[in-house]
Parts: structure tokens; C-alpha cells; sequence
């Protein structure tokens, strides 16, 4: 009956420190979601921003099927973007500076804007997004 209790508390310990491990390891960073909306009449949008190792910038802006959309991405030091169609289904750009292209599907399209994970500086960025 002993061993038993003793093989029954061993076994939720390790269950327990099984899953913080998966917990600490499933997490890869911080990141911070913003929407951009353009300005009534306006087709493009500047956002402006710092970002470092452990941060990522998410910009969700909602687009129609068959507009197009250009990202360019400017920055003092080693930062990049991804851009995900609707749901995150399709990556149409992958640690990209520029993109330009004709949106396949409506929806709600995600930017994100990723640092260098070799440093621990922030490093100050521009993105400008165009949507017709």
C-alpha cells in the first residue's frame, strides 16, 4: 500500500514538471498585436515601432479578394516580416523587407514583424502598408 502512494505521488510530480517543461518550451516570445485601419480616404498606412530579441509586432488589417497589397519594411538593423493570408492557412511572404501582390482570399491578413534573434538591442523600424 505503501509503494503503491509513494509510485502514485512520483508518478503527478513528474506529470507536473512534464508539463511546465512542454509549457516553457512551447513558448517562443512575446508578441504584441495591433489592427491597422486606414485613415477615411487613404489607401496606405505608416507604422511605426522598436522591437527586440523575444518580441515580435503582429499587425492584423482587413482586405478584400482581388485587392492588391504592398509591405515595405524599413529598418536600422536586422528585422523582417512574414505576411499570412486569412487564418493563417497561407504564408505569402517569409522574412520578407518588400512584398507586393494581389490578395487571394477576404479577410483579416497578419504582419509580422520579427527582430534578429542574435541581438539584444532594440532596433527601430518602418512599415508602410498599401492596400487598393
Amino acid at each position: 500500500m505503501k509503494i503503491s502512494r509513494k509510485l502514485s505521488a512520483v508518478s503527478v510530480i513528474l506529470t507536473i514538471a512534464m508539463t511546465v517543461t512542454m509549457a516553457v518550451v512551447a513558448q517562443k516570445g512575446i508578441s504584441l498585436v495591433r489592427r491597422i485601419n486606414f485613415a477615411k480616404g487613404r489607401t496606405t498606412s505608416v507604422q511605426k515601432g522598436s522591437i527586440r530579441r523575444g518580441v515580435s509586432h503582429d499587425y492584423l488589417l482587413k482586405a478584400s479578394s482581388g485587392q492588391s497589397m504592398t509591405v515595405h519594411l524599413a529598418a536600422s538593423g536586422g528585422v523582417c516580416f512574414d505576411l499570412f493570408t486569412p487564418g493563417q492557412s497561407n504564408i505569402l511572404a517569409e522574412c520578407s523587407k518588400d512584398w507586393s501582390g494581389e490578395l487571394p482570399q477576404s479577410g483579416d491578413y497578419r504582419i509580422n514583424v520579427l527582430p534578429d534573434t542574435t541581438t539584444e538591442r532594440n532596433i527601430s523600424y518602418t512599415l508602410e502598408v498599401t492596400v487598393r
